[in-house]
């Protein structure tokens, strides 16, 4: 299932080729003038002169213009070699990177089944969809085998892996389950457990291993990594889709290049090896909730 696009995304990417309208991102050449820029008076390179792109204060515009860079690319390459993900697709921040998501890939007439504590980035990703929604009871493994009885259209399963506010782990080997039962599409938002599930801090889903059979995760950064932004790891498809469809991607001042580079945690430990360090403990186990029941 994770390797299949449900079959409106397959059509709406066929359509943007058929129409030489497929979007794709560009590195900028070398020695060209640049009259796209958003960055008028010049001042994302004030102070930083004598440094690589890396070091920008920002990108200056549209990924999807002049605002995409190597050190970006090359960011989400490493990102999806830690995360064992076929690709991964930064965003601004974890809300824009789950609205992103989720207003572009389900449409009028899907479904989507969500975890009724999904955080406000969820639920509003969901709202601008216009699927149907459905909350299900927290952690309710039966309670959203019950509801899944009313979905129709393309279906979605929604759920974060570690629910900050109660500590507790979502039961993603049994959701995995069901959706490869029922044909529906699981998308896990992994905020509070990057950096703190798994003796990496990969998050809960590669510590089950269950990686190959998630349709789209969302790793962001506000919390554990220390910086702003997101990345959304899925197949290349998806990815593909999300650059042609994603708004908030599309139509927003793209990641600034000097971000996110204390990621990922296997080539710095900064923030794993501290908070191991700081408590004498190790990360928590999957089949226990953050406060060791």
């Amino acid at each position: 299932m994770p390797g299949q696009l449900p079959l409106y995304i397959q059509q709406k990417l066929a359509e943007q080729r058929k129409n030489h309208a497929f979007r794709r991102l560009h590195l900028p050449e070398a020695g060209s003038i640049d009259f796209t820029s958003n960055d008028y008076l010049g001042l994302s390179r004030v102070g930083w002169a004598e440094h690589s792109e890396a070091f920008s204060h920002g990108s200056g515009g549209s990924r999807l213009l002049s605002g995409n860079f190597m050190a970006a690319e090359t960011l989400e390459e490493t990102i999806a070699a830690f995360h064992q993900a076929p690709t991964a697709l930064l965003f601004n921040s974890g809300y824009d990177a789950n609205l992103g998501l989720l207003s572009s890939v389900a449409k009028e007439g899907d479904s989507i089944f969500y975890d009724i504590l999904s955080h406000a980035s969820l639920r509003d990703g969901i709202r601008l969809s216009k699927a149907e929604a459905f909350p299900f009871l927290h952690n309710d493994i039966e309670d959203l085998r019950r509801r899944l009885a009313q979905a129709k259209g393309s279906i979605f399963v929604v759920t974060e892996s570690l629910f900050s506010m109660d500590g507790d782990l979502a039961p993603l080997a049994e959701m995995v389950r069901i959706c490869e039962e029922t044909g529906a599409y699981l998308i896990v938002d992994e905020a509070h457990a990057t950096g703190v599930i798994g003796h990496r801090g990969h998050g809960l889903v590669q510590e089950l291993h269950l990686e190959d059979r998630i349709f789209a995760r969302v790793q962001t950064f506000g919390k554990a990594v220390g910086c702003h932004g997101a990345a959304v790891l899925g197949s290349q498809d998806l990815k593909d889709f999300l650059i042609n469809f994603s708004r908030p991607l599309i139509y927003t001042t793209g990641y600034g290049c000097g971000t996110g580079t204390a990621y990922p945690f296997d080539s710095t430990h900064a923030v794993c090896r501290h908070t191991a360090t700081q408590t004498d403990q190790p990360f928590p186990d999957p089949g226990r909730d953050c406060t060791g029941q």
